[in-house]
């Protein structure tokens, strides 16, 4: 097939959405397709197997950022005169034939952060105003034929706000490399990464991982790690892009000064997966996150919330814990004390690796690649 694959930004420094483009585009050239990518910009050497479209896109003030690439995406695919069998767009942008909704929605997004009055102030908004624009014209009949969502979670406002008809919706979650992440690499790396941080075998890691620490719930884990401060002898390491400076205020105020390690990003997460007791990955909304299967995986328990899509894998009790809601403190500092308790944390790590066993990235593959031969049927 030939395929094209839209994104702002193709990153091999990235996790995330440029992450899910860089190996997407990658296996779909493993398999013999013809892969261009339509992008912005290019972070990194990348495979010299796709090619590569440039999309103007304004810098300059964020609502204009996200309606220009919206708007010049699809035109810079019709302009390349190339006769595409699948144009899957994996950002905010339409007309396309696949939409990936990779993110989650701006819809649900606003909800979950201002409240639910929020959607009738949003437009006031200019960034919060463009994204609802871009998000109300992808769902819009003529601009998508098939919409593949990571999770359920977004299944009622996908088929029930945006009316997009059941047979036209799937749910497809993101697999493992299982090269890259599998309980062996605990058992390589565990002790070196502890030494490199500097924890000793007897005290137990905490993990969070991601950027944009506001939406990934990091206050409410300050929170609730600081309720339990007193009989919490362990560390929090904290890996992502965030700026510290950002976040040691609250880490101060929560008297968690000698309990947290900003590590900064990593690229190599594995290896802090394989040192890690436990991930915490409980955010305000994620419409997936990655961190969970890739964590569960290396064997490592989760401790989640049912406001991140990928919070499905996890079977409370057995490998992990799901909170109700991330911003009720009691609940959160319960759950928190006890998998920091939890005397067979190891177990449970070998219970997450064999719920996620099944879902392979070639496994996803697979299911994208249905998905792309019944668009090629509709188009005849």
């Amino acid at each position: 097939m030939r395929i094209a694959l839209l994104m702002k930004r193709y990153s091999l420094l990235r996790g995330g959405g440029e992450y899910d483009l860089v190996r997407l585009s990658g296996s779909l050239a493993d398999r013999g397709h013809e892969v261009h990518l339509f992008v912005n910009s290019v972070e990194g050497k990348p495979d010299p197997r796709l090619v590569i479209h440039p999309v103007r896109m304004k810098r300059i003030w964020s609502p204009l950022k996200i309606l220009s690439f919206a708007r010049n995406a699809p035109r810079a695919v019709a302009k390349s005169g190339i006769r595409f069998d699948v144009v899957h767009a994996m950002t905010q942008t339409f007309p396309s034939d696949l939409y990936w909704n990779g993110g989650g929605l701006q819809y649900n997004w606003l909800r979950a952060r201002y409240g639910p009055e929020a959607l009738k102030t949003a437009w006031m908004n200019p960034r919060h105003a463009a994204n609802l624009h871009v998000e109300e014209k992808i769902f819009e009949e003529g601009n998508y034929r098939r919409v593949v969502s990571l999770a359920d979670m977004e299944r009622e406002q996908i088929v029930g706000h945006y009316k997009v008809p059941e047979e036209r919706f799937h749910v497809i979650p993101n697999g493992i490399n299982f090269e890259r992440f599998n309980p062996d690499v605990r058992e390589k790396c565990r002790e070196e990464v502890r030494k490199e941080i500097g924890i000793s075998a007897d005290r137990k890691m905490v993990l969070f991982v991601g950027s944009d620490g506001l939406r990934k719930g990091l206050p409410q884990l300050f929170s609730a790690l600081g309720s339990v401060a007193p009989s919490f002898e362990g560390l929090l390491v904290i890996a992502g892009n965030d700026p510290p400076r950002r976040w040691k205020p609250q880490v101060e105020k929560h008297g968690l000064s000698d309990k947290v390690r900003f590590h900064g990003p990593e690229r190599k997460i594995e290896r802090l997966y394989a040192a890690a007791d436990l991930v915490v990955l409980a955010s305000i909304f994620d419409g997936y996150g990655n961190v969970i299967p890739e964590a569960m995986a290396c064997a490592c328990p989760v401790l989640s919330a049912k406001s991140v899509g990928a919070a499905f894998f996890i079977d409370a009790g057995e490998n992990g814990w799901v909170l109700e809601d991330c911003n009720d403190q009691e609940t959160y500092s319960k759950a928190l004390t006890q998998a920091l308790n939890e005397s067979d944390l190891e177990s449970m790590g070998r219970s997450a690796y064999e719920k996620i066993a099944l879902y392979s990235w070639d496994w996803t593959v697979d299911r994208l690649e249905e998905v792309y031969r019944l668009i090629m049927e509709e188009k005849g």
